[in-house]
């Protein structure tokens, strides 16, 4: 299996792209973060879609992959619930914005010029640095109102969820989900039919 096809949802907003490394397949929750090369896969799959860049964070991540895990499988967690909650049309308490402003103050930022635009820079190890990264992009969906266009997958067995402005988009994927809801519409109409 591809890292590509083993982190099948990368949006570019690195908060949502953590929570989108759990989801189901034959009908099992997958965590796809559960050992240090996970990360390294994850990460580097981040740098190729320019989620992240090198400027931000030592790409050195086989020496801090596995300090990094279990912080990012806990703000996967805490990111989860808040942003399940919004999908499902209820507000997060003041204490998920306090504890992800507490993350940034682990890793304050600077800032430089990347292909001309102004991008952070996290002044600290790689693990502080990767989670206020994460933290940052959370509080800028929240500040944009962007969190208000988070949904869930219109498949019911389906984890993922992702951002839709237009409010026209039921899936997470029409690759992942989409299809496979079409596929079954059609054998069931094929069904019907003999």
């Amino acid at each position: 299996m591809t890292a590509e096809t083993k982190f099948p949802l990368i949006s570019g907003d690195i908060s949502l792209d953590l929570v989108n490394t759990e989801l189901v397949r034959h009908g099992k929750r997958q965590d796809l973060l559960t050992e240090p090369k996970h990360v390294v896969e994850w990460f580097n799959i981040l740098r190729k879609n320019d989620v992240l860049f090198d400027e931000q964070i030592s790409t050195h991540v086989e020496q801090w992959a596995n300090d990094a895990l279990p912080y990012l499988r806990n703000l996967r967690a805490f990111l989860r619930e808040g942003y399940e909650q919004v999908a499902d049309g209820r507000e997060f308490s003041g204490d998920w914005l306090t504890y992800l402003q507490s993350l940034i103050k682990e890793a304050p930022f600077s800032y430089g010029l990347k292909d001309d635009n102004l991008i952070p820079v996290p002044i600290s190890n790689s693990t502080n640095a990767l989670t206020a990264l994460i933290a940052y992009d959370a509080l800028s969906l929240y500040v944009s109102n962007k969190l208000q266009s988070i949904h869930r997958c219109a498949n019911p067995e389906c984890v993922l969820l992702f951002i839709d402005t237009r409010g026209r988009r039921k899936w997470c994927s029409m690759k992942i989900c989409g299809n496979r809801k079409k596929v079954t519409r059609h054998q069931q109409k094929n069904n019907k039919e003999k």
